[in-house]
């Protein structure tokens, strides 16, 4: 358990919150199933794969065939409305209403840009494209910022939920540059994108404003193929996957793929030098620290301290297209080409964070993917602990639930229950 204890005093310069002692205050329930678990989803060939922040609303697309969802974490799947089509990228609001994929060029029909207000239970095309059409698209928690990437120069922002679009002009950039991959932080003020060219400058991940082509920041050129990136809820930390690669100019690490993480695009961090040349998908906890990679090949690899190291999942010989995770990095979704749809729980572990807001106390905790409640007691060893008043909000910048209230008038500590034995 992870709680504060605050103590209040008068002063004449007015009330003063000062910390008189920690401990542990999360209570969790002692086991929980942490092996990959095949759902009742058709085996197809499955593309990419997107969740709400809780890990409960799930979206699933097949190459060349329909969109499905889930709104039990993966126990039950239904397809949609939306049309078969080369679906390449979906990506979904913190609470799962707002959904949004992209789709390539198939069947003499150029690629769409589809979105959805209802969870998915109505579809409607939102943006077209004349070329090879769309490969990815990002979208902010509250589903109104969306990013689209595709073909040569491709990049398109909407801040309506995809009801009006603005391309993104790049300017700078290489000739013939393009632009595959794009991901966006929890509030949409940001993008990330990749850009791949030709010859020595193969590749570069660009973190721009989702509003002007004025990079915020660039990595070096690298040779090699940049599958799949994500980034933390805050913009500031990015993770990548890089196959069939080569030294970065300024390095001499020469691996077959690798993955990659960075606070600061300028200082690329190699956390994974591997001999898998086949990675397809990255994704990361709102906070950064949780990580998980899937490669083509059947490998799936997991990282709880922010890729400093990684452990490998074994699961089944599958070929994975896709994975998810909930804000908390504790619920995992992977879908395989040519296979199912796999589920992988494990304890989450909320940490609490407590600070004055104005004169109010603001509790707030990355939005868990099972159930907590706020609890409060005024004696640390007491078994008699009580439920904080009022339902928490959600920070949709931060993807933090927070309560906020009156300071209370006597020491109190605070943790977080998941209210099962």
């Amino acid at each position: 358990m992870l709680g504060l204890k605050w103590s209040f005093m008068k002063t004449i310069f007015g009330l003063v919150l000062a910390l008189t002692s920690a401990a542990l205050a999360t209570t969790i329930a002692p086991v929980f199933a942490q092996d990959w678990v095949l759902t009742s989803a058709p085996n197809t060939n499955w593309s990419c794969v997107a969740t709400s922040a809780d890990g409960t609303k799930l979206v699933a697309a097949v190459n060349c065939g329909l969109i499905y969802i889930s709104t039990n974490s993966g126990e039950v799947w239904t397809p949609t409305s939306a049309p078969s089509t080369a679906w390449k990228s979906v990506a979904s609001s913190a609470d799962g209403t707002k959904l949004v994929a992209a789709s390539a060029f198939y069947d003499g029909t150029s690629g769409q840009v589809y979105r959805s207000v209802d969870s998915g239970a109505h579809w409607q095309p939102s943006l077209a494209s004349d070329s090879d059409g769309w490969f990815s698209v990002a979208s902010s928690a509250d589903g109104s910022t969306l990013a689209a990437a595709g073909d040569i120069d491709l990049v398109h922002v909407s801040t309506n939920s995809g009801a009006g679009w603005t391309f993104l002009a790049p300017g700078g950039i290489p000739t013939f540059a393009s632009f595959p991959l794009v991901i966006s932080s929890a509030d949409g003020r940001i993008v990330t994108v990749v850009e791949t060219g030709f010859g020595a400058q193969d590749s570069q991940i660009w973190t721009v404003p989702s509003s002007a082509w004025e990079p915020l920041g660039k990595s070096p050129y690298f040779r090699g193929h940049c599958s799949s990136v994500a980034m933390s809820a805050d913009g500031t930390g990015i993770a990548a996957t890089i196959n069939n690669a080569h030294a970065f100019e300024a390095g001499s690490t020469n691996c077959a793929g690798f993955l990659f993480t960075s606070s600061n695009l300028s200082a690329i961090q190699i956390t994974n030098c591997t001999l898998v040349s086949n990675w397809t998908s990255v994704v990361s906890s709102a906070d950064g620290i949780r990580l998980a990679a899937v490669a083509s090949s059947g490998e799936i690899y997991t990282s709880t301290n922010g890729g400093v190291t990684w452990t490998p999942n074994i699961v089944t010989n599958a070929s994975w297209s896709g994975v998810a995770s909930s804000a908390d990095g504790a619920k995992l979704v992977a879908v395989a080409s040519g296979g199912g749809i796999y589920t992988w729980q494990t304890v989450p572990m909320p940490t609490l964070n407590i600070k004055l807001a104005g004169n109010d106390l603001q509790i707030s905790w990355l939005i868990p993917s099972m159930n907590f409640a706020l609890q409060q007691s005024g004696d640390l060893t007491s078994t008699n602990w009580t439920g904080v008043a009022g339902a928490p909000s959600l920070n949709l910048t931060n993807l933090q639930n927070q309560v906020t209230m009156s300071p209370p008038t006597h020491s109190m500590f605070y943790r977080l229950s998941s209210g099962m034995p």
